[in-house]
């Protein structure tokens, strides 16, 4: 008999919750596969471990060149492309501005003339490898998370779960019958949330920014002051078939707006602005 089965681990610096309907003996395996997808996800992309693909990368002399995970090379792939389609609003090259503001641990050494986008810093190569064309600090943040989530559901499908939810602190992804009712936070009252959205088969991510922050501490915006503006941007939210896809498009349309349109109907996405004064309009 299909029942419901929910876990929750502490992942990718938030707390992943996987909630799935089916039998115990499908739902138990498939959760734990899930939750070691995520796992492996974390251990490559995450530049807090010394250990993972990203810090090998940060330590590496121009013209190394390194064997990565099948993960990791899949989302500097898809990085690559959002940097070039996005005209580098999605910038993966941005660790070192947030190094420097005390969010991400520093390597060492630190090597003189660092990449300032990705395309200048590596290339990828076949066989899961990539060569440093200059040294290069790259932060995934702003996807690796939303990755993590598909293969989280991929994982589930494969193991036989017919449908559930993955949120992985917000960026989340549905699959199945069952339809989920998307809330948002008010960034200007985050103890009220609004239903805004009934999904099925899709994934959506938020970036926001509340009222009274000193700072922006949102990874790839390290080039916004939002504060100067007389109606500021509050929060955006994406929904895209992958939600890889609905994280990374987050920080586009948060620089881009309106211009960030095509890059929107590209991924079959659409994106909810969200600012201080009004209400939120869809894009």
């Amino acid at each position: 008999m299909s029942t419901r089965r929910r876990r929750a681990l502490a992942l990718l610096g938030t707390l992943v919750d996987i909630d799935v309907q089916a039998p115990a003996h499908i739902a138990e395996p498939a959760l734990q596969r899930a939750f070691a997808r995520i796992a492996d996800v974390h251990a490559a992309m995450s530049f807090h471990e010394p250990s993972s693909d990203l810090r090998r990368i940060a330590r590496a002399a121009a013209g190394t060149v390194l064997r990565v995970s099948p993960d990791s090379h899949a989302v500097l792939a898809l990085a690559l492309q959002l940097e070039a389609g996005s005209d580098a609003a999605f910038n993966p090259c941005c660790a070192a501005a947030l190094v420097d503001r005390g969010l991400l641990p520093r390597p060492d050494p630190v090597p003189p003339g660092l990449a300032t986008s990705l395309a200048a810093g590596i290339e990828l190569l076949d066989d899961l490898q990539v060569r440093v064309c200059r040294p290069a600090w790259i932060d995934l943040g702003g996807m690796a998370k939303g990755y993590a989530v598909d293969v989280a559901v991929e994982a589930l499908a494969a193991a036989g779960v017919a449908g559930g939810v993955v949120n992985a602190g917000g960026d989340l992804r549905c699959f199945g019958p069952q339809p989920l009712t998307v809330q948002l936070r008010d960034p200007r009252q985050p103890g009220f949330a609004r239903p805004v959205a009934e999904i099925s088969d899709l994934a959506c991510a938020t970036s926001a920014w509340r009222l009274g922050e000193a700072e922006d501490r949102s990874a790839h915006l390290v080039c916004q002051d939002r504060r100067v503006e007389d109606n500021p941007l509050m929060s955006v939210t994406v929904f895209a078939p992958r939600c890889v896809f609905a994280d990374a498009l987050t920080k586009v349309v948060w620089q881009r707006g309106r211009a960030a349109a095509a890059l929107l109907r590209a991924h079959q996405a659409q994106a909810m602005l969200w600012r201080e004064h009004g209400e939120p309009q869809t894009l």
